[in-house]
């Protein structure tokens, strides 16, 4: 092996890594929807006000 084929190597390497930073830079600033985001806890939040509104009309008035 010459230092030819060594450099050639490392410059490989190197692509290969740049190449990794690359694809993990982008799945970090585009991510996939799941599906279970703000709507579902919008619903929960929904259903939360209302129990809480019902049980408020429960309770006797102070005069």
């Amino acid at each position: 092996m010459d230092i030819n084929d060594l450099f050639d190597g490392i410059a490989e390497a190197f692509r290969q890594y740049q190449k990794e930073l690359a694809e993990q830079e982008q799945a970090l600033n585009n991510p996939n929807p799941t599906g279970l985001g703000p709507n579902a806890e919008a619903e929960k939040t929904e259903k939360k006000v209302a129990t809480e509104k019902r049980v408020e009309g429960n309770f006797p008035k102070r005069e």
